[in-house]
């Protein structure tokens, strides 16, 4: 395990709600496989407060450890806003076995909001070590505008003939021209966009009533606990 003093290097935003905080790394030996957590110390009111995120970047990032963040009203949450390049930050990791299996295997990830962060992490290692594996996303949000890393998912399923994405939205006000899929990710939505589900393993990452309510759909689905891995986001429901 690693720590060490950092500073913010930059903010990027991602959505209206949604910001990337990136830590230049200030250590050596920083290691961690994609889809960890690692813990980040900042200052309130002069005083140090811990959370713990996970990493939005990949190891094959090099240079910064980034994780990302929906701004909430928490106090917590609201300083992380305030902060400039330059403010300190200590960093501790990694930890968690939320990260791709040893072997290459189908996979299939299921996600909502901010849970796509280290969906994004092992997504974007697989297309810079150039491994295609097949892979398929549904990534639940409200509204068209609240998708993390829109974009850039677009981009990697371009680049990963394996990887397909199906972006589900439950806003009834959806844009001019929406193609994707509407309502929540439940066990119909499941049959229909995996028909083979029985072959994959099961990556659930979201809000603590979500992951609990997919985890749910997939023991309606026959899907055995082995095959399963949960990565619940605290504070968000």
């Amino acid at each position: 395990m690693w720590q060490f003093d950092t500073m913010v290097s930059e903010v990027v935003p991602r959505t209206q709600q949604i910001s990337s905080f990136r830590f230049p790394i200030k250590s050596d030996g920083v290691v961690y496989s994609p889809g960890q957590f690692f813990f980040v110390t900042i200052k309130i009111n002069g005083q140090n407060a811990i959370h713990h995120f996970s990493f939005s970047s990949s190891p094959t990032e090099k240079g910064y450890l980034e994780f990302t963040k929906r701004i909430t009203t928490h106090e917590f949450s609201q300083v992380l806003a305030a902060l400039q390049p330059g403010d300190w930050a200590n960093l501790r990791g990694p930890m968690g076995n939320f990260t791709l299996p040893s072997q290459k295997h189908k996979l299939a990830f299921l996600s909502g909001g901010i849970g796509i962060t280290p969906i994004r992490s092992m997504l974007r290692f697989l297309a810079d070590s150039q491994q295609t594996w097949d892979i398929v996303l549904l990534y639940g949000n409200s509204g068209y505008e609240e998708i993390a890393f829109r974009d850039e998912l677009t981009e990697l399923s371009a680049q990963n003939p394996g990887l397909r994405i199906e972006h589900v939205l439950s806003d009834p006000e959806l844009p001019p021209g929406w193609q994707g899929r509407r309502g929540h990710i439940n066990t119909d939505l499941i049959r229909l966009t995996i028909p083979d589900f029985g072959d994959r393993f099961f990556y659930l990452s979201g809000p603590p009533k979500m992951v609990t309510s997919l985890e749910d759909q997939l023991s309606a689905l026959e899907i055995p606990p082995e095959k399963i891995r949960r990565d619940s986001f605290t504070g968000y429901d």
